[in-house]
């Protein structure tokens, strides 16, 4: 075929492998290159967050340990990136997206199909434990800048369908993967975004068991540095923790987006010098059924011009080294204060014997006779200056991270109300607003990419199993056709706007003032159930959900009354029935022949006649 023409040469097929391997090991080589100098403030940054401070980069681009400069220097660590960073994330594990997917058309079959939609997107997503990926690459995002999200799919995965000259034969299921930008290698380093590159590496140390299983080829492993993903006898260590796989290999995927030449991409993946997969890109992931890279960029702080983003603790590490400084300075002037600084007459006692015990209670000293008798200098005293650049570089390291402890004594002095706190508390989380943000528009982005593979992969029907808010286990069918539209949407408010005290008030407010009340004033059982819901006080509701039940049975009745009628019931509940008839009515009305619509007119008017005598009855 054409395509495929244009992807494996036919003449010399063998040499031009070999040609194509070699151009995309070298390709790596000269991308990693590149990027060292990122990779060792990335380096840098994760000795810094984990405690190994007393390091920095040398001209020759290598981390390297400092020394002090004489032994009784203190060179204690007192970290405060660590816990900023463990506050930052705390608060990000707030964020919660909740997905919705609008429809293509009001037509009822689209309005059904996007339901099915969302309701794809939440299994996948819990079988996914997207927010554990979340976490994972908000991670990478914080200690190096950016963290990528990889979506893939994975056809050993889902239901069984069967089997193909003995080999079992599976449905397939999309994958999230979190990916270090350590793997991750654009052809651009000044783009801002994937979409301003033209090609992308994802190099990643394998074991060679797994190439071998994954693409039949036996490769001879070696011991691979996971960071900087260099061969033997070239890995570095990270601290105390092993950085390297033993009996691995680099596997090279190499993504190149379409061009005139190769109208669908190309994907070609190499390891040890062998070529494991040539093709176009594997995913229809890109908009209008295009092909395009399977990742997700996820930022801590964009830079302009510039492809990777920055991540908070460099800002921090001037000031980390800093307060180190003063800390270390300030436990040495105290030492000098509770040991003192003994002046000794030449020859007047044993030095040695001095220097080895020190001045130990009830030592006693001997000295010689006509001798200047041992005396501790006096005149030290505690600089002011101390404390006060201690507490400036505490206020900067709250300053440059947006994160700050509203119960420490300083804010503790100036709250003197609940109200208060919870205005500091605001102050504190709209510094992270935007973060969060970013953090939801991938969640956005990852749902467009799923809803897309799964329209390209899924043939014929894929049960879909969900336990409802009643905790009852439901079954959903979701077809192709059901997959048409991919405009995703976030259906909730930034986590960090607002606390949940705020919610919850706001949504009593909106309750008391009767503004979820029907012309009558009247607030249908529906409703209640979603407020208890929200509220967090589900079983308390004495009905049980039936309200849900009642709207999911008239849906369920609206084709049958379309095409033959039907008789209502004594367990229907009439004005939830009405409602959804009528929706029904007015999102098909183009469609419904004068035969039908009056099929479903006689149906509401029973409702609404039965309805009507009801409340006679009751007046």
């Amino acid at each position: 075929m054409q395509k495929e023409k244009k992807l494996v040469k036919p003449k010399n097929r063998d040499k031009f492998y070999e040609e194509l391997v070699k151009s995309v090991e070298a390709d790596f080589e000269m991308r990693r290159k590149m990027r060292l100098k990122l990779e060792r403030q990335w380096e840098l940054n994760m000795n810094f967050l984990v405690g190994n401070q007393y390091c920095d980069i040398n001209s020759r681009g290598e981390i390297v340990s400092k020394n002090g400069e004489f032994f009784w220097q203190e060179r204690e660590v007192y970290n405060h990136i660590a816990p900023i960073v463990e506050t930052r994330l705390a608060k990000f594990a707030d964020i919660s997206p909740v997905i919705g997917v609008r429809p293509k058309t009001d037509d009822d079959s689209d309005v059904k199909g996007a339901n099915l939609s969302a309701k794809l997107l939440t299994s996948v997503f819990d079988k996914n434990d997207l927010m554990s990926v979340v976490h994972s690459v908000a991670v990478w995002s914080e200690t190096c800048g950016t963290g990528f999200y990889k979506v893939v799919w994975d056809n050993c995965g889902g239901a069984s369908v069967g089997s193909v000259n003995g080999e079992e034969v599976f449905e397939g299921e999309a994958e999230i993967i979190p990916v270090s930008p350590f793997e991750i290698f654009p052809d651009n380093l000044y783009a801002e975004n994937l979409e301003g590159t033209k090609s992308l590496i994802h190099a990643k140390a394998v074991p060679v068991s797994e190439i071998k299983a994954k693409y039949g080829v036996a490769l001879i492993g070696e011991k691979v540095g996971v960071f900087n993903l260099t061969g033997a006898g070239k890995c570095d260590s990270f601290g105390d923790v092993k950085t390297t796989i033993d009996d691995a290999a680099i596997v090279i995927e190499k993504y190149e987006l379409p061009t005139e030449e190769f109208p669908s991409g190309r994907l070609i993946t190499v390891a040890g010098g062998k070529l494991l997969y040539y093709g176009e890109l594997p995913y229809k992931n890109g908009k209008n059924g295009t092909r395009g890279y399977p990742f997700i960029k996820q930022e801590c702080i964009k830079i302009a011009g510039n492809f990777f983003g920055l991540s908070v603790i460099e800002r921090l590490i001037p000031v980390q080294r800093a307060y180190n400084a003063v800390k270390n300075r300030k436990q040495e002037f105290l030492n000098r204060l509770s040991m003192g600084v003994m002046t000794v007459e030449d020859g007047s006692i044993d030095v040695d014997d001095l220097a080895e015990e020190g001045l130990s209670p009830g030592k006693i000293l001997v000295y010689r006779q006509g001798g200047k008798a041992p005396e501790l200098m006096g005149g030290f005293t505690m600089p002011d200056e101390f404390s006060q650049e201690e507490e400036n570089l505490i206020n900067e390291f709250v300053r440059i991270s947006g994160v700050s402890d509203i119960t420490s004594s300083t804010s503790k002095s100036l709250v003197s109300s609940g109200t208060a706190l919870e205005i500091l508390i605001e102050q504190d989380n709209a510094r992270m607003v935007v973060h969060a943000e970013i953090i939801r528009n991938c969640v956005v982005e990852l749902a467009r990419q799923v809803i897309r593979l799964y329209a390209q992969f899924t043939a014929g029907l894929r049960a879909v199993m969900l336990t409802d808010k009643y905790d009852k286990l439901r079954t959903y069918y979701v077809d192709r056709a059901a997959l048409c539209s991919d405009d995703v949407f976030l259906e909730n408010e930034n986590e960090l706007l607002y606390s949940r005290r705020q919610k919850r008030d706001a949504l009593m407010n909106v309750y008391t003032s009767g503004l979820l009340g029907d012309e009558n004033g009247e607030i249908r059982p529906a409703i209640k159930e979603k407020l208890l819901a929200l509220f967090g006080f589900k079983d308390l509701d004495y009905r049980k959900g039936i309200s849900r039940l009642q709207e999911e049975k008239a849906q369920s009745e609206n084709d049958i009354i379309r095409k033959s009628g039907l008789s209502i019931e004594e367990i229907d509940d009439d004005g939830i029935h009405i409602d959804e008839h009528e929706r029904y009515i007015l999102s098909e009305y183009g469609e419904l022949t004068p035969d039908e619509k009056q099929r479903l007119f006689a149906h509401i008017r029973a409702h609404k006649e039965r309805l009507n005598k009801i409340k006679g009855e009751n007046v």
